[in-house]
């Protein structure tokens, strides 16, 4: 394969300076004219006329292929700078490319907006570098914490490792209130109120705007809040203006199951709903949140009670029952394995109901009558089969359900990777807060 440098500050340059000569040898053509086109003869004799006409007639041959030449000369001019500018523009381009590639390298491609549940749905964008990196530091730690079997005990209620989970001895990374500094910091007023014997944390910005998020935590029934949950509810009230209602909602190892749960969970948010309006009021959940309140909106639905404005629902846990054969197949660097104890939560969660009943597993439930509804689910996410369930009963039920399917991004992504940051102001935008 051969190969060509080209510099189009050259070819500019040479191009200039032939049109140079090219004018100057017009010039002189055209000088010459009179004298080379039009011979006198040298004396009034047959002879002489003959010979002018023949000097004459060459002469005029001579400008024709002057002429000739001169318009060569200018399409081969016109030549040298179309192709410097082809080659500057081509240049152009492949800077351009070149940049573009560096920074999705390293910062990732968006995945594309919510859209409607489509016919068939595809993962788009790429992770960045600090999302792979995460990635692969987070692998061994799941293996870890399999191989030592403390996945084994989340699944056990009265497990020394739920007992601490349950305590503030991980705070401030685990807690039931956000750590003082975030709030203070953003001029943020946190209140500690209760909704039937639940506790509620109340995350009011300095210059409320009217609107209220119920924002419900996940952690697979077994956890409270983590730091990444306050981070997330405290900014979205600084930047958006909306008062954040954070249910405190009791887990496994605290007696807490689906059927007391998720109708005190609906109740809540029906009593935003009447203090505030339905278009005032829109609900957030991640993971085992996402459950609740995927749940707690079709349990309000069958009560024929008023929907929230919207809901958007981060990597929901929607069968907790695992038994989709697709889950085997994701490789998932941070939720616990198929067939380990882990798996025990769903069973303990439904309390006596089969994990199949819509307020435990909400895949089970109907779609119809939910308001506008926006998920977030990544390829490298145990819940991700169902989510593509979901997706195919949101199709058949007409749902007004839209998805974002990221390529390479982990459980709880929109919390827990760098590249979820970015999708804060477009959830704020979803949640109308």
């Amino acid at each position: 394969m051969s190969s060509v440098i080209a510099v189009p500050e050259l070819i500019t340059t040479a191009a200039t300076d032939l049109a140079n000569i090219g004018s100057t040898l017009s010039r002189a053509h055209t000088a010459a004219a009179a004298s080379t086109v039009t011979a006198l003869p040298a004396a009034e004799d047959e002879v002489s006329a003959e010979i002018a006409a023949l000097f004459s007639a060459h002469g005029q041959g001579l400008q024709a292929l002057g002429a000739q030449a001169a318009a060569f000369h200018d399409q081969f001019v016109q030549a040298l700078n179309a192709g410097a500018g082809s080659y500057a523009s081509g240049e152009a381009a492949n800077v351009t490319q070149l940049e573009n590639t560096i920074v999705t390298n390293i910062a990732g491609s968006p995945a594309t907006q919510p859209i409607p549940a489509p016919q068939n749905p595809t993962f788009t964008g790429t992770p960045s570098v600090a999302s792979r990196i995460e990635t692969a530091v987070l692998q061994p730690v799941k293996d870890v914490l399999t191989v030592t079997g403390v996945y084994n005990q989340l699944g056990e209620p009265g497990s020394p490792v739920l007992t601490l989970l349950a305590s503030n001895a991980l705070s401030p990374i685990l807690s039931n209130s956000p750590p003082k500094f975030l709030p203070l910091l953003l001029g943020e007023t946190v209140q500690h109120t209760t909704y039937d014997g639940m506790s509620v944390v109340q995350i009011t910005p300095a210059h409320p705007d009217g609107n209220y998020v119920v924002a419900i935590h996940g952690g697979a029934f077994v956890l409270p809040p983590t730091l990444f949950h306050w981070l997330d509810y405290t900014v979205m009230a600084y930047q958006t203006g909306a008062t954040i209602e954070v249910p405190i909602y009791p887990l496994m190892q605290q007696g807490g199951t689906a059927g007391v749960v998720v109708p005190e969970m609906a109740g809540l948010i029906s009593a935003e709903i009447a203090a505030h309006g339905a278009p005032h009021v829109s609900v957030l959940g991640d993971s085992a949140g996402g459950t609740l309140a995927l749940a707690a909106v079709e349990y309000m639905v069958a009560n024929n009670e008023t929907v929230p404005a919207s809901m958007v629902l981060l990597s929901p846990w929607l069968n907790v029952a695992d038994t989709n054969p697709n889950i085997g197949f994701v490789h998932d660097p941070i939720l616990p394995p198929l067939g380990s104890g882990a798996q025990n939560i769903g069973k303990v969660w439904a309390g006596g109901l089969p994990e199949n009943n819509p307020l435990v597993s909400p895949l089970y439930g109907s779609l119809k009558g939910l308001p506008p509804t926006y998920v977030y689910s990544g390829s490298l996410d145990s819940v991700t089969p169902d989510v593509l369930v979901l997706q195919q009963e949101a199709v058949s039920q007409a749902a007004p359900i839209s998805f974002v399917l990221r390529t390479g991004e982990i459980h709880d992504w929109v919390l827990l990777s760098p590249d979820g940051f970015r999708y804060w102001p477009q959830i704020d935008q979803e949640l109308g807060a």
